[in-house]
């Protein structure tokens, strides 16, 4: 097994690595996706939803709703997605590759569209390697097995079922959020760098988390 987490937490240069990993194509692919969960924050937000958009903190879903195009573009340029659904939850994605009836929405609203792009994207990069889907989705092992054995076929009952769990990554950091979209955005600059590293080592200490309770988790024996 690739040592996913280990590989990615002890790189010197996490953006390294990224760029080792992922072809331009795929990196587009991410920006683009990460773009489209910054519009809905953005929706959100201009709904009066509350503060709480996505599990962000007001002042960071505010300062995503004041980003312009090019700005909104930058804070989208990272190699990881901006979002999660529940990609460590190795029960609930085993559930859903299994057909197991959960709980999902028949919604076909714009966070509907976005859920579906999202799981068509995370399905495309768990058939890639385990290494990849942990750096740009953090999913654990047992969470990459459950994907690779989902078909192209359950991509709209995935999403379905994923989309009430869509949340922003670290939606709560102290740094993370305010860091990524404090004006003015450099996706070029040693901020921008600082700040994409930043998750890649957040992603790393999650996956590192999420794999220690899996073995607590095991019965004895």
């Amino acid at each position: 097994m690739i040592d996913s987490f280990g590989r990615i937490h002890d790189a010197a240069d996490g953006g390294y690595l990224a760029q080792a990993v992922l072809d331009a194509r795929t990196l587009d692919s991410i920006r683009e996706t990460n773009s489209g969960f910054l519009a809905l924050v953005a929706e959100r937000h201009s709904t009066g939803a509350g503060p709480a958009v996505f599990g962000l903190t007001g002042a960071a879903s505010t300062a995503i709703a004041a980003l312009d195009a090019a700005a909104r573009r930058a804070a989208a340029s990272c190699p990881y997605t901006l979002f999660n659904l529940r990609f460590e939850d190795a029960a609930f994605w085993s559930g859903v590759a299994r057909g197991a009836r959960l709980t999902g929405t028949g919604s076909v609203t714009d966070e509907a569209t976005f859920a579906r792009t999202a799981v068509f994207l995370a399905w495309h990069l768990a058939q890639q390697s385990e290494l990849t889907a942990a750096v740009v989705l953090g999913m654990t092992a047992p969470v990459h097995r459950a994907w690779r054995a989902l078909p192209l076929s359950a991509i709209d009952r995935a999403a379905t079922v994923a989309l009430p769990h869509l949340e922003a990554r670290w939606g709560d950091h102290p740094v993370f959020w305010p860091k990524l979209v404090e004006p003015p955005v450099s996706s070029a600059g040693a901020r921008g760098a600082s700040v994409r590293l930043l998750g890649l080592q957040l992603l790393a200490a999650d996956g590192i988390r999420a794999d220690r309770a899996g073995i607590d988790a095991r019965p004895p024996g």
